[in-house]
Formats: C-alpha cells, sequence, structure tokens
C-alpha cells in the first residue's frame, strides 16, 4: 500500500473529505512509556527503510527527517515525527490518499521546560 500524503497545505487535485484526523502525544506520565514504544517501533522501521533503498533513489521525509528525528538527544522531535506517522496510520484505516491542512498545537512545561504535550490535526482526504 502507498504512503498517504501528509502535508499543511491543500492540493490541486479533486478529493473528497473523508473526516478530521487527530494524534495527540506526550513526554507527561503515562504518555512517556507509549512514547518511548512508539519511536523504538519507527527506529526498526526506518532502519529497514533505510536498507531498502536503491543508491542514488531520492529521499521521502519518513527516512530523510526520520533518520534526523530518530538520532538526535531531543525528544520533541521524535515526538514530532511518530505523531506525523501515527497521523498517516490512522488516515491509512480510513482509507484516505492523504491527510491535508495538517497543523499542530503544542502545550511546554513553562517552569523547567520538562514536559510537552503535541497534537497534530488535519482532514483526511480521498482521491477521485
Amino acid at each position: 500500500m502507498k504512503d498517504i500524503i501528509i502535508t499543511t497545505n491543500d492540493l490541486k487535485q479533486e478529493y473528497e473529505i473523508i473526516g478530521p484526523v487527530y494524534y495527540h502525544v506526550s513526554n507527561k506520565g503515562f504518555f512517556t512509556s507509549r512514547l518511548s514504544k512508539l519511536i523504538d517501533k519507527y527506529k526498526k522501521e526506518l532502519k529497514q527503510l533505510q536498507s531498502e533503498q536503491i543508491q542514488g533513489q531520492s529521499l521521502d521525509w519518513k527516512t530523510t527527517f526520520g533518520a534526523h528525528a530518530l538520532t538526535v538527544d531531543n525528544r520533541f522531535d521524535k515526538a514530532f515525527y511518530v505523531a506525523a506517522r501515527e497521523l498517516q496510520e490512522i488516515a491509512k484505516k480510513m482509507n484516505a490518499d492523504a491527510i491535508i491542512g495538517m497543523r499542530q498545537s503544542i502545550e511546554l512545561d513553562r517552569v523547567g521546560f520538562q514536559y510537552f504535550y503535541l497534537q497534530l490535526y488535519g482532514t483526511a482526504v480521498k482521491f477521485k
């Protein structure tokens, strides 16, 4: 199955709106263990993608950003990548071809900047 297109803009292709898609992740409390499991899941996926790449082939956003996000020591970059991938998985279950108008909402711990809550949302669409 092909990847779900994910964009912050609209597409110039005709489509039908399926409905909203939403995913949230946090590094606080219970969500910390869930985030860690998802990071591990996508590290495995990324290694597989990298090993399957043909030399000279252009990289997609998952391989390019994922390689950065999942190797740096920044949980927020990891969380953004995980949330975008999970948003795509939700859209696949809805039989969507794309997510348009993706936006994010971020809440940070204002005292120590130790915790964050990130949500991504957009509109799932099916091409005509």
